[in-house]
């Protein structure tokens, strides 16, 4: 255990204090989206609409925030410990590999926790949002433990080791995620055939939850079932393509 905490307390080190790319992506644009979207793009709203309408997208950016931490910020963070050997280091030390990605799941959760406290506390220094801190605290809660299926498709595009490859997969999942999910606008707005597609995505899932949450009403267990079934979905294929890579190289 102890051996397990040296590690965590490395990988703080080297990913989280060392990290600027997260500062300046991971929380930056969803922050730029928050207050685009709640000062600029609002004229004609209510102020009563307009308040739900605050506390909705602070909701939705927290959870693109957290998308692009757990997959960009994850993805391209494995690739650079495969090209610079780090991740050869780890498999010369006598831990299992397993406590490896355990240990980068924490810091990249605890890297989420950062990013939603800074936009909740834009939300309110801006928008005045008045939640009390219980919702808060629940409501990040949920998201933690919704983002793990985000972060393991995050390690599963860095079992590709090609920039290119994971560049390009990034691009392909979190910006369309994104959108047919409702966190960009409403996903009302969409078409009904795209909607149903948007309905069926883990941030869309995850949504749900929290505005469930935020408004009193009860979870769902399809909710829940949803992530769930995400989860091993991505877990499934992680041990697939890692399975495989491991014949490749044998």
């Amino acid at each position: 255990m102890t051996k397990f905490n040296y590690q965590v307390r490395l990988n703080f080190t080297r990913i989280i204090l060392r990290n600027k790319r997260f500062f300046l992506f991971d929380m930056m644009l969803p922050i730029i989206f928050y207050l685009l979207y709640t000062k600029v793009l609002t004229s004609g709203i209510s102020k009563a609409n307009l308040k739900i309408w605050n506390t909705n997208y602070l909701i939705s950016m927290i959870i693109y925030s957290c998308l692009l931490g757990s997959v960009i910020t994850v993805s391209n963070t494995l690739l650079e410990d495969h090209t610079s050997h780090f991740d050869l280091f780890t498999k010369l030390t006598p831990l299992p590999r397993w406590q490896y990605y355990l240990s980068l799941i924490i810091i990249f959760m605890f890297l989420n926790v950062i990013s939603s406290i800074a936009i909740i506390l834009i939300g309110i220094v801006i928008n005045h949002i008045s939640l009390n801190i219980v919702t808060w605290l629940i409501i990040m809660t949920v998201n933690l433990l919704g983002t793990i299926p985000l972060i393991f498709v995050g390690i599963l595009i860095s079992l590709f080791k090609n920039s290119n490859t994971i560049n390009l997969l990034n691009n392909l999942i979190v910006f369309p995620l994104a959108m047919i999910s409702g966190l960009w606008w409403p996903i009302d707005m969409m078409p009904k055939w795209l909607q149903i597609f948007g309905k069926l995505t883990p941030t869309f899932e995850l949504s749900s939850i929290d505005k469930s949450i935020l408004y009193n009403k009860g979870i769902s267990i399809n909710q829940i079932l949803g992530l769930t079934i995400w989860l091993l979905i991505i877990i499934t294929f992680t041990f697939i393509l890692t399975r495989f890579r491991h014949k490749e190289l044998t």
